[in-house]
């Protein structure tokens, strides 16, 4: 798992946090607001349980594997994208976003 200043090397990171299942923040660094990076933690935690919600229902609806359960997800609008995978996160300046290189870092398990 990427530590939160191996998140913020990527390119265009502004900020990157980790939060529990339950969507308290735990830590995070980078150029917003502990209540920003609070609200950022709730969102990304009711997020991924929709996220999961709607793969389960659309595997059992169409009768395939696959989509389930989810991995991690992004949101992008205006200027930035929030890169959300497991319970860490990134949000980065959209125009100098690499999301192949954000997924790759943020479902690593060899980082530490």
């Amino acid at each position: 798992m990427p530590t939160l200043e191996e998140l913020m090397q990527l390119p265009g990171a502004i900020a990157a946090g980790e939060f529990d299942n339950n969507g308290q923040l735990c830590a995070y660094t980078g150029d917003i607001s502990e209540q920003a990076a609070e609200i950022a933690a709730l969102m990304a935690t009711a997020n991924l349980a929709m996220a999961n919600m709607q793969a389960k229902g659309y595997s059992a609806y169409t009768g395939k594997d696959g989509f389930f359960p989810v991995q991690g997800f992004a949101v992008a609008a205006g200027k930035y994208a929030a890169c959300i995978a497991g319970n860490r996160g990134v949000f980065v300046e959209l125009d100098k976003a690499d999301f192949d290189k954000i997924f790759q870092t943020l479902l690593s398990q060899e980082n530490n």
